[in-house]
């Protein structure tokens, strides 16, 4: 029965990847139970904790969840870093990116066209130990100073500030400033249109600082003023002369208590019930019909402690445990239990969870943080009182146990099938090696099997193998037996062809010339005739013989007497007695690099070569043209360029015309033209080490150019060893 090498490869392989992936889906599976009981887990606790607030009376009224409107209540900041009264923003990261913008929708009075880019503001408010901070970061085009003699507060541009005291009383504070620095507040009252201090209130400190766009007011308010509805307003004059208020922006309504905002802060009561509910390794969050939060306890943090313990390892297997580290990273699920909370408390949850939520629907997500290597999963339900929302309940946990539990499933399952992958991966890289090594053994038959000169010198045994490289083998021997019959059948064709062709070719040159004698007295056109058949049966033997010299050449070559000789002395002896007699009508140059060249081989077959180069370029140069010969070194290499001026090869066949039976000649020379003479120059080149190739010349002077490379002496005998 015959089995394929890829059957056996593909069997194999698939034996090998079916144990580490039966215990990925192992692990997958354990990752997905722990999920679906985390889910329920995190609902249930969410629940309790709503059921739990919800049956307290009067929490809820007490801690402001009812009738709150986003666009005027202020979210108090639970201010983490140290806070100074400078002008500078430092202190309020990263808090600051909550910061709230007010502009065209918050304008409370204006006697013109109001555009946002010539006033607006940014505003925080914070909380931090017994004193309420504030940060107003302006955007005004004209800023106008107080006048330091001035009781009136509203002539310049200022703060305005509204509050609620704890037992009910509005109170007005005004902030301005006479030049950039501290500035106290002043408690206000009105007199005749203008805003004049009560007195000042030393309690509410500010700077005032400049910037490029505007000015910074920094406040600090004692919380002992404040109650639970808080406003602000910025007062724009632009003229320094009328000093009129051209625009007032506020937080909310500064003259009338209904209409303040409500101040929104982290309920302390509220988190000490979730303290005591004792919901440990998770983060519940409260938060408003607004997404404000309005409680939190608990860490995600804490959940580093619910990963699964290790057992003791053993020495042997700690270091074999850490040898495959790497490996298990390939597998395991990458997170972290060394991080820290985002110190900076966010004034919303803004999350798809919390939405649904407060629109009554209880729901499962998850989020990532630490730059996507913590995966938190999330339970939102709503927060009921007399069957209406007034908020959300979130209860957070991070994966990280459930992810630990599945990295250690997936860590004993490699471990386990570690032994099987060895010795899987050793039978496996024995069939492999077997297989190359028979490819190999294949590729030195074949190289064996075939000389340099393309003969086929043996014809390799057939493999007895069943499979593929068994057929390959088997084809080969039967492709090169084929190919040894023709190349054999092709050698002896030509000199049978000459055998046979001379005995009647001589026989009707001598009939022919027998007629002639025979017929000296017919007319003159009959002579002719007689005399262009016997000039046709030259011209066929001149070719039998240019068809034996080539294909007997390399055989020939092999009996030549090679000896060192003096290449540049050989080429101006040649050029002088031979080609120039022989082509008395042609002129040719001759220029050399360096006197004595040196070369190894058969001079009379380089030559040969040569003659055939000389011929060829005779024959194509443009009339009244030089012949050019330049003998020169190169790289290790003697080069012999002959140039001719005339029509150029085409390109494509600059490489085939050094082949058999190739010929491009268009001339009207009666000679015979096989296409032999260049693959002869070819032919020796190779013989000697070295090549040759042709090159088209562009220009004025178009024509062609034959190189021969020839290696320099010492480079012949280290080629030869």
């Amino acid at each position: 029965m015959r089995i394929s090498l890829r059957f056996k490869l593909i069997l194999l392989s698939l034996l090998l990847l079916a144990i580490p992936f039966s215990g990925m889906r192992l692990a997958a599976t354990v990752k997905t139970s722990l999920l679906e009981s985390r889910e329920e887990a995190l609902m249930f606790s969410a629940r309790a904790v709503a059921s739990a607030l919800s049956g307290r009376e009067g929490l809820f009224d007490r801690e402001l969840f009812h009738a709150l409107d986003q666009s005027r209540d202020l979210y108090l900041f639970r201010l983490t870093s140290p806070m100074r009264l400078n002008g500078k923003i430092d202190d309020w990261q990263p808090h600051l990116q909550s910061a709230q913008f007010f502009g065209e929708q918050n304008v409370l009075r204006s006697v013109r066209t109001f555009n946002r880019h010539n006033f607006s503001f940014t505003h925080l408010v914070g909380k931090r130990g017994k004193y309420l901070y504030g940060i107003f970061l302006v955007n005004d085009d004209k800023h106008v100073f107080r006048q330091p003699n001035s009781l009136a507060l509203d002539r310049s541009d200022h703060l305005q500030i509204a509050i609620e005291d704890q037992e009910g009383n509005l109170n007005r504070y005004i902030v301005t400033a006479s030049e950039p620095g501290w500035v106290n507040g002043y408690l206000t009252a009105s007199a005749s249109g203008s805003i004049l201090p009560a007195r000042m209130e030393g309690r509410i400190k500010s700077v005032w600082k400049m910037t490029e766009s505007g000015y910074i007011i920094e406040i600090r308010i004692p919380m002992e003023l404040v109650g639970n509805r808080l406003a602000f307003a910025i007062a724009d004059v632009d003229d320094e002369t009328s000093r009129t208020t051209t625009s007032v922006i506020g937080t909310a309504s500064i003259n009338d208590p209904e209409k303040m905002g409500w101040l929104l802060t982290q309920s302390t009561h509220i988190e000490s019930i979730l303290a005591s509910l004792n919901r440990p390794q998770s983060k519940i969050q409260i938060v408003d019909s607004s997404q404000h939060i309005r409680a939190s306890f608990g860490s995600l943090t804490s959940t580093a402690e619910s990963s699964p313990e290790k057992r003791p390892t053993a020495a042997p297997f700690a270091i074999f445990n850490d040898i495959l580290s790497p490996v298990y990273r390939l597998f395991s699920e990458p997170f972290t239990t060394d991080f820290a909370e985002p110190t900076a408390q966010p004034a919303a949850l803004n999350q798809a969870g919390v939405s649904k939520a407060l629109a009554g629907e209880s729901s499962i997500y998850s989020y990532t943080m630490v730059d996507g290597e913590v995966e938190v999963m999330a339970a939102a339900t709503p927060l009921y009182e007399d069957d209406v929302i007034i908020g959300a309940v979130v209860v957070e946990q991070t994966t990280n146990s459930i992810l630990a539990l599945k990295n250690k499933v997936i860590e004993e399952s490699v471990g386990l099938t570690l032994l099987v992958l060895v010795f899987g991966g050793c039978g496996l890289l024995f069939f492999a090696f077997r297989i190359s090594s028979r490819i190999r053994t294949l590729r030195n038959q074949a190289s064996a099997a075939v000389g340099k000169n393309g003969q086929i010198l043996s014809v390799p045994s057939p493999s007895k193998a069943r499979d593929e490289i068994g057929d390959l083998s088997r084809t080969l021997n039967s492709v090169l037996a084929q190919l040894q019959a023709q190349v054999r059948y092709r050698e002896k064709m030509a000199d049978n062809f000459e055998h046979e062709m001379r005995t009647p070719l001589a026989g009707a040159s001598a009939s022919l010339k027998n007629l002639a004698d025979e017929l000296r007295d017919q007319p003159e056109h009959i002579q002719k005739y007689i005399n262009w058949a016997v000039g046709d049966i030259g011209r066929m033997e001149n070719m039998l013989t240019a068809i034996r010299d080539a294909t007997s050449l390399k055989e020939a070559l092999e009996h030549d007497f090679q000896e060192e000789f003096n290449l540049s002395e050989a080429l101006d002896i040649w050029l002088e007695h031979s080609w120039k007699k022989t082509f008395s009508d042609v002129a040719f140059t001759y220029r050399f690099t360096e006197r004595d060249i040196h070369t190894y081989g058969d001079p009379d077959r380089i030559r040969q070569m040569i003659d055939k180069l000389i011929e060829n370029s005779v024959a194509f140069h443009q009339r009244g043209s030089a012949i050019e010969l330049l003998l020169k070194t190169q790289s290790g290499h003697i080069q012999i360029q002959i140039l001719n001026r005339g029509p150029r090869i085409p390109e494509n066949l600059l490489e085939e015309i050094f082949n058999s039976m190739v010929s491009v000649r268009i001339s009207g020379d009666k000679k015979p033209h096989l296409g032999l003479g260049l693959y002869i120059v070819r032919t020796i080149a190779e013989f000697h080490k070295g090549r040759v190739f042709a090159e088209n010349i562009y220009g004025e002077k178009p024509g062609v150019r034959f190189t021969v490379e020839l290696p320099l002496l010492d480079h012949y005998v280290v080629k030869l060893h």
